[in-house]
Formats: structure tokens, C-alpha cells, sequence
């Protein structure tokens, strides 16, 4: 672990360089980079750059942890191995995503190369990752009121105790796959909820929860903003008019939802299956 953070630490000068071209002047970083020549190996340093920006955005959440769902640097090697798994599985589903996004600029004429494509993919994928950290790191505002603190380490704590009785819940079905009436856990859970919303409303009720969250939402509109210009100057270089690029930008955007609500039902699938297996023979 210590040798692999300290190779981090010696791409750090580079990948500065192309962050802050990336994040600055995202108009000139795009032609420059299309004025270059094309190469295969593009994808593999896209790669690298992805794998970089997932490293330093989890070092850097260590130092700006998000309030609300903190993460923590791995403690041993079955941990590394887990948030390393997770890091795999995110880049190969932001590689598919660049992939279907990349299919429906070619289905409005776009003729490049999608190595160049993918590489740059990867640059604004990348940036955006680091500063979605600093983004939920805005949450610790709210943090600083000790009511909202308090209520929110109280739904946590509902959240799990929630989360025990849904899975005893969906143990308890009968030949034909529907729940079985449970009136205690039923109640049980209603009270949960209700108690639950009424702490949830107290604290996002408050003054420094509703600031730091309107923060958090300027930040994530702003990015929002940056990547349309990129996406724009994309397609300008690319030869193509406004509305060519607007319905490019749409259909990426439906194709990848999709694609998410159906790995979505992939993943709810696998999560039921880990519940049934969990629950005792009857």
C-alpha cells in the first residue's frame, strides 16, 4: 500500500497539469488535444488517468471526508482488494459508457477515432471524480449545527436496524413468491419510518443544512455546465451543428440511464439472492 500510494504521489505533477487544463480551459484542452495524432495506446493512458483520479479522490476524501457517507483508505490487503475491486468495476462501466456515448455521436457523423475520444472521456471522467469530493465535502457545513449531527448518526442507525427487518421481511413469503402478512414487523417498520422522517425533517429543516446543500447543488450545476461546453466544443470540432450535438448529448444521456436501471435490476437480483441465501429453512 505504501509503495503504491508513493507511486501516486510521483504522478501527482502530471496529472495537475492536465487537471487544471482539463478544469480551466476545457475549450482549448479539446482542440489542442484533437490537433494531436490519434495512437491506439490512447485507451491505455485514458485507463491510467481514470485509475489516478479514483486513487486521489479517495486520498483526498480522507482529508474533505463527506459527512454523510464517509469512506475510510483501506486497512489491510482484504480491504485494499474490496475498494480496488470496486475501482475495476467503476472503470469498466465508465469504459461502456464512453462507448454507447461514443456509438451516438457516430450515429449523427462523427468520424473520429474513438481512442482520442475515450482518452478525453477519461480526462473530464477523471476531473469530475475529484471534484464531486470536494462537492460532498460541503456537507460537513451542516455538520457544524449539533442537532443535524446528532439526527443524522440517529438515521443511520435506523437505516440499519431497517435494513435487518425489510431482509426478515422478504424471508417471510409463501409458494408464489408473495410476503407473507407480518403485522409485528409491519408495525414495527412503519414506526421506523415515521420516526425516521420526522428526524430527517428536523435536520434538513435547518439553516446550515439547507447551505451547505444549496452549495453542494451550485457545484454539481456548475460542473454540469463545464461538461456541456466540453460536450459542445466536442462537437463543434467534430464538425457538427447545434442540433446534431443536442440530440447526441440526449440520447447518451437515455441510452446510459438504461443501461444503469438495468444493472440496477442486475444488482437488486444479486442482492436478493444474498438475502434469501441468508435467511433460515423453513
Amino acid at each position: 500500500m505504501k509503495s503504491y500510494i508513493e507511486g501516486v504521489i510521483a504522478e501527482i505533477p502530471l496529472f495537475v497539469s492536465h487537471f487544471s487544463q482539463c478544469l480551466f480551459r476545457p475549450r482549448h484542452f479539446i482542440r489542442e488535444y484533437l490537433a494531436g495524432e490519434a495512437k491506439a495506446d490512447e485507451v491505455s493512458k485514458g485507463v491510467e488517468f481514470l485509475i489516478l483520479s479514483f486513487t486521489i479522490a479517495l486520498i483526498i476524501g480522507q482529508v474533505l471526508p463527506e459527512a454523510t457517507t464517509p469512506k475510510g483508505l483501506p486497512a489491510d490487503d482484504a480491504a485494499f482488494a474490496s475498494v480496488a475491486s470496486t475501482a475495476l468495476f467503476d472503470l469498466f462501466l465508465l469504459f461502456f459508457a464512453a462507448a454507447i456515448t461514443f456509438a451516438c455521436l457516430r450515429m449523427v457523423g462523427v468520424a473520429g477515432s474513438f481512442f482520442a475520444f475515450f482518452r478525453l472521456f477519461a480526462y473530464f471522467c477523471g476531473t469530475t471524480l475529484v471534484l464531486l469530493v470536494f462537492a460532498n465535502a460541503l456537507t460537513n457545513i451542516a455538520m457544524v449545527d449539533p442537532l443535524v449531527a446528532k439526527n443524522w448518526i440517529l438515521l443511520e442507525k435506523d437505516v440499519a436496524a431497517m435494513k435487518s427487518t425489510t431482509e426478515q421481511l422478504l424471508c417471510n413469503t409463501d409458494s408464489d413468491g408473495k410476503l407473507v402478512k407480518d403485522s409485528v414487523r409491519a408495525t414495527q417498520m412503519q414506526e421506523q419510518l415515521s420516526q425516521s422522517k420526522a428526524l430527517y425533517q428536523q435536520a434538513t429543516a435547518r439553516p446550515l443544512f439547507v447551505l451547505g446543500s444549496g452549495l453542494q447543488s451550485l457545484v454539481v450545476l456548475l460542473g454540469a455546465g463545464w461538461l456541456a461546453i466540453a460536450w459542445f466544443c466536442y462537437g463543434r470540432q467534430q464538425q457538427l451543428g447545434s442540433g446534431k450535438i443536442v440530440l447526441s448529448g440526449l440520447l447518451s444521456v437515455v441510452l446510459i440511464y438504461s443501461a444503469s436501471m438495468l444493472l440496477s435490476l442486475v444488482q437488486a437480483g444479486s442482492q436478493m439472492m444474498a438475502i434469501q441465501r441468508g435467511c433460515a429453512v423453513t
